[in-house]
């Protein structure tokens, strides 16, 4: 009977990271993680025995990944000889004519879900049943009901559903009702697809990215582990999930608000005060400068000199305005050219470009002394 197994995805192994500054360097170091993440599972599960895996689609980031990679995933999973690894594809990885998953073989312990209609596998030592389904294209726009509405439970196995998905009444990412599939009667219902981990009273659960992958994951990050209690007399599994926390590199954004006082140095001070020195220099940060700036100031350098105090940085200094009085200036210098082309700059419909094109000309002004 089973009574532990790791319920993961989105692992998005081979990806391509895209960053501002030294791109190739920090994106080499971002697929460590990735690849770091997976060992650590893997290692997990081989110590602790678990019995069994679920892999909840895109594992790999792309049908196109490398031979290598494939090769090094099955051969993990291939060490884990006390462990079935059950696994479905999803919109990255999807199993078409060129998918990662014809490209290598797998060993024994290993299924996956080839098809785009619900099947099932029965692990007769586990006394559990999978059902799933595999995408073959990268986009969905119906749930296959048809398929679904056939599935026939047998009460006395512990079942699981496997989908990759997005909750949702319409997307191009195969749209999930939560209720609908909770009502099949499943004891776990393992999902992927969306990289936030969460769990649902029904039974269902997102497992999410084990790192995050950019600025817009925050939050913790793993897998779930769960815990299977049988009542043999009544044929009823009571499931209890965990979730084991996987450390790694956090994506952190933080709002900086600046004020016309501030000089060059106290916009340093405030970007470095944003967090604590252990955490800058193990983080990517991304910051964001609000409120009005004195125009004689350029922050075309301060990334470059905010760089040995952060492991990563990006700064953003579109929602700063100039602290000008526009108008004042126009009416001062209304007779002579340098109004006339104040004016003209105030007329630019564009305003990220109006405001950049009127710091950039008063700084020029004010270093050759034309205004003051």
């Amino acid at each position: 009977m089973i009574t532990r197994f790791i319920h993961s995805g989105d692992f998005h192994l081979g990806r391509p990271f895209t960053f501002q500054q030294q791109g190739n360097y920090f994106g080499k170091n971002k697929r460590k993680e990735l690849w770091k993440a997976f060992d650590d599972m893997i290692a997990y599960a081989g110590k602790e025995e678990i019995q069994l895996v679920l892999i909840a689609g895109d594992l790999f980031d792309s049908v196109n990944v490398l031979t290598m990679d494939i090769k090094r995933v099955a051969e993990a999973f291939a060490g884990l000889e006390k462990t079935w690894v059950v696994l479905i594809t999803g919109n990255h990885d999807y199993h078409g004519d060129n998918s990662p998953y014809k490209k290598v073989d797998w060993s024994n312990n290993v299924y996956i879900f080839r098809e785009d209609v619900f099947r099932s596998i029965y692990i007769k030592e586990l006394n559990t049943e999978i059902y799933g389904m595999s995408w073959v294209k990268n986009e969905y726009r119906a749930f296959p009901e048809r398929s679904f509405n056939s599935l026939k439970l047998d009460d006395a196995r512990y079942n699981i559903l496997m989908v990759h998905g997005e909750v949702a009444s319409q997307t191009h990412y195969l749209p999930i009702d939560l209720h609908y599939i909770e009502n099949k009667g499943f004891d776990y219902i393992a999902l992927g697809h969306i990289h936030k981990p969460g769990m649902t009273p029904g039974g269902a659960a997102y497992c999410g990215s084990p790192v995050p992958l950019n600025f817009g994951e925050t939050g913790e990050r793993g897998y779930l582990i769960a815990k299977v209690e049988a009542d043999y007399d009544n044929n009823e599994y009571t499931t209890s999930s965990g979730f084991y926390a996987i450390p790694s590199r956090r994506y952190e954004t933080f709002e900086i608000q600046i004020t016309a006082e501030d000089s060059y140095n106290d916009i340093i001070e405030k970007a470095t005060s944003c967090d604590t020195i252990e955490n800058r220099l193990q983080n990517y940060y991304r910051l964001r400068f609000l409120g009005y700036i004195n125009p004689e100031i350029q922050l075309d350098w301060i990334n470059d000199d905010l760089e040995e105090s952060f492991y990563y940085i990006e700064t953003d200094a579109s929602l700063l305005e100039p602290d000008i009085d526009l108008e004042k200036l126009i009416q001062e210098n209304r007779d002579n050219p340098i109004g006339q082309f104040l004016e003209a700059l105030g007329n630019i419909e564009d305003t990220q470009v109006k405001k950049k094109a009127i710091i950039y000309s008063i700084e020029a002004m004010m270093s050759e002394g034309v205004l003051k």
